[in-house]
C-alpha cells in the first residue's frame, strides 16, 4: 500500500531546470533581447533628436528630450538586470524568486512612470498601456508561480 502511494505522487527532477521554469527562462531571455533592442532604438534616436524636437510643439520639447534620455538609461539598467537574473537562475541561487519579483516590479513601476508622465507624447497612448496591462499580468503569473511551485523550492537551493 506505501510502494503505492510513493509511486502516486511524482518525483520532481531538480537536477534539471524543466517544467514552467522552461517558460521563465524563455521570459528572461525574450526581455533580455527586448531591453537591447530598446537601447539600440533609443542610442538611434539620441542622434536625431534635433529633428524631432523641431517636429514637437516646444513645451513637449523638453520633455522629448527628458523622455529619450530616460528610456536610454532604463533600458542600459534593465538589459544588465536581465543577465544578472539570467546568472542567478542558471546559479540555481536561493534568492532567485526574491531578485525576479523585485526585478517584475521595478519594470511595472518604470512602465507606469514611462506613461504616466510621457504618454501623451506617444502617437498611441493605448498601446503604451496595454504594454503596461500585458506586463502586470505576466508579471502575477509569474510570481504567483514563483511563490506556490514545489518546483521552485527545491529546485533553488545554493
Amino acid at each position: 500500500m506505501q510502494n503505492k502511494e510513493r509511486s502516486d505522487k511524482k518525483e520532481i527532477n531538480t537536477r534539471t531546470l524543466g517544467g514552467w521554469l522552461i517558460a521563465i527562462q524563455a521570459f528572461i531571455i525574450l526581455n533580455a533581447i527586448s531591453w537591447v533592442g530598446n537601447l539600440q532604438v533609443y542610442y538611434k534616436l539620441l542622434g536625431e533628436k534635433e529633428i524631432l524636437i523641431k517636429q514637437k510643439p516646444p513645451e513637449d520639447a523638453a520633455l522629448l528630450n527628458i523622455f529619450i534620455y530616460f528610456e536610454l538609461a532604463t533600458s542600459l539598467v534593465f538589459a544588465f538586470l536581465c543577465f544578472v537574473v539570467f546568472y542567478f537562475f542558471y546559479k540555481r541561487n536561493t534568492r532567485f524568486p526574491l531578485i525576479l519579483i523585485i526585478y517584475l516590479i521595478a519594470e511595472i513601476v518604470i512602465e507606469g512612470l514611462s506613461y504616466i508622465i510621457f504618454g501623451h507624447l506617444s502617437n498611441d497612448p493605448t498601446l503604451m498601456l496595454q504594454k503596461l496591462a500585458f506586463s502586470i499580468v505576466i508579471a502575477v503569473a509569474i510570481i504567483v508561480y514563483l511563490k506556490r511551485s514545489e518546483r521552485v523550492k527545491k529546485t533553488f537551493i545554493f
